[in-house]
């Protein structure tokens, strides 16, 4: 996959801004993330979402036409919210190598701290995997394309030339879901920002740029 951040922009798949600015899908979405932090996604219902967020039922299926596509309009959003919050997490930090680390630590804070995404990690792997996997991997891709984006920008500084941009960015965004839905018990801390920090200097940021000198 050969697009920038941007392309993916114009493209549709972070959402146009008609979609963004629509508030009643807004309203929609926030109380179906209310909800599911509240019930679990296994039992996440369409009359619970709309009770929350004020509208009838037809409303909600009229926009997002079943629950299958109103989950898949959570995840990405909040996948959307995750990428603008990568790139505020690295936007003036000096070093590829750092960017990169900073901004693995965002995402993983992101995904500590989000009450749907910790609470689903932790009871309903199956939903958050189904969940990632949705609409041809759209959030898995966006993920992907991020991290292939930053890369792009540090090859042409010198970086990681000997890298494929886009097989990089898959695999730092799978490596990441695993370091979200595996237990931290197993092996390696990853509770604290100081942790993951450590986590990403030792270990992700090397697999990328090489040891550091």
């Amino acid at each position: 996959m050969k697009q920038s951040l941007a392309a993916l922009l114009t493209a549709g798949i972070l959402g146009n801004a008609g979609e963004r600015a629509d508030r009643t899908e807004a309203r929609i979405l926030d109380a179906a993330v209310v909800e599911a932090a509240a019930t679990g996604m296994t039992r996440l219902r369409i009359e619970a979402v709309a009770r929350r967020a004020g509208v009838n039922r037809a409303t909600v299926y009229r926009r997002f036409t079943d629950l299958d596509g109103l989950i898949e309009a959570i995840v990405m959003r909040e996948g959307r919210r995750m990428a603008v919050t990568v790139l505020d997490a690295v936007d003036g930090v000096e070093g590829h190598p750092e960017r990169l680390v900073e901004g693995f630590v965002a995402c993983m804070r992101m995904a500590r701290e989000h009450p749907v995404i910790a609470r689903t990690a932790a009871l309903e792997p199956d939903r958050l995997i189904a969940a990632g996997l949705a609409d041809d991997a759209a959030l898995l891709r966006l993920g992907s394309t991020v991290v292939a984006d930053q890369l792009r920008q540090a090859q042409m500084d010198g970086y990681a030339t000997h890298l494929d941009p886009d097989e990089t960015g898959q695999s730092i965004a799978m490596l990441f879901a695993a370091c979200v839905l595996l237990p931290t018990a197993q092996g390696i801390d990853l509770r604290t920002d100081e942790s993951v920090r450590a986590y990403a200097r030792r270990t992700v940021a090397p697999m990328v740029f090489g040891p550091s000198k």
